[in-house]
C-alpha cells in the first residue's frame, strides 16, 4: 500500500495504477501495459491506521499486438493503456556484446562505445583494446590506456635530474620539473 500522500494512505491514479509485461509468443518481447485498480473501499486496522484496499482484474479477456513484432495475441491479462514511453525504452537500449549487460538494469550510468561493429560497455572495451593493442610503453616512457579515446597515453616519463643527472618517473604533466627533490630542497 503507498503513501506517497505525505504519509497517508493514497488513492491517486499513479498509486491505483497496475503496470505488468505481457510476453510475445513469437519474438519473446515484453510488451508494457497498465491499467488503473478500483478500490474497495479503505480499511482500519488494529492501530487505528486507515489504508484503501484495490482490487486487481484477473479476467483474461483482452487481445493485444505485439510491440515489437505485431503478433496477434488473444486471451491475455485485462490492460486499458499501452505503455508507450517503457516499450521504446525496451526496443532502444543498448545492450554490450560481450557480457549482455542492458541499461536497464544496473543502477548507475553505463557508457557503451562502438568498437569494430559492436556495442560494448567500457569495462569490456577495456580487455578487448588491452588484448588487441600492443602497449607502447618502453624504458623512459609509461603509457595507459584511455578507453573513452581508445588509444594509450603517455602517463610517466623517465626524465634526468640536470643537477645530479639521477634519473625519475614524473607524471606526463610534470616534466617541467627538471631537479629531484633533494636537488631542489638544496
Amino acid at each position: 500500500m503507498p503513501n506517497c500522500d505525505y504519509g497517508k494512505p493514497c488513492n491517486c491514479s499513479d498509486c491505483r495504477t497496475k503496470i505488468f509485461s505481457i510476453p510475445c509468443n513469437s519474438c519473446g518481447f515484453d510488451t508494457s501495459v497498465s491499467y488503473k485498480m478500483f478500490d474497495n473501499g479503505g480499511i482500519t486496522d488494529r492501530k487505528g491506521l486507515f489504508s484503501y484496499n484495490f482490487q486487481e482484474r484477473t479476467d483474461k479477456s483482452s487481445e493485444i499486438n505485439c510491440y515489437k513484432c505485431g503478433h496477434h495475441m488473444t486471451g491475455v491479462s485485462y490492460f486499458e493503456k499501452i505503455e508507450e514511453h517503457r516499450n521504446n525504452m525496451k526496443l532502444n537500449e543498448k545492450v554490450c556484446a560481450e557480457c549482455g549487460i542492458r541499461e536497464s538494469e544496473s543502477i548507475s550510468i553505463i557508457q557503451y562505445k562502438e568498437w569494430k561493429n559492436e556495442i560494448l560497455c567500457l569495462c569490456c572495451l577495456e580487455k578487448k583494446l588491452i588484448v588487441e593493442l600492443p602497449n607502447p610503453s618502453t624504458y623512459d616512457e609509461k603509457f595507459k590506456l584511455d578507453v573513452k579515446s581508445m588509444k594509450y597515453v603517455v602517463d610517466m616519463v623517465m626524465i634526468p635530474c640536470i643537477t645530479c643527472g639521477r634519473k625519475r618517473w614524473l607524471k606526463a604533466d610534470n616534466q617541467w620539473k627538471k631537479q629531484c627533490v633533494n636537488c631542489y630542497k638544496k
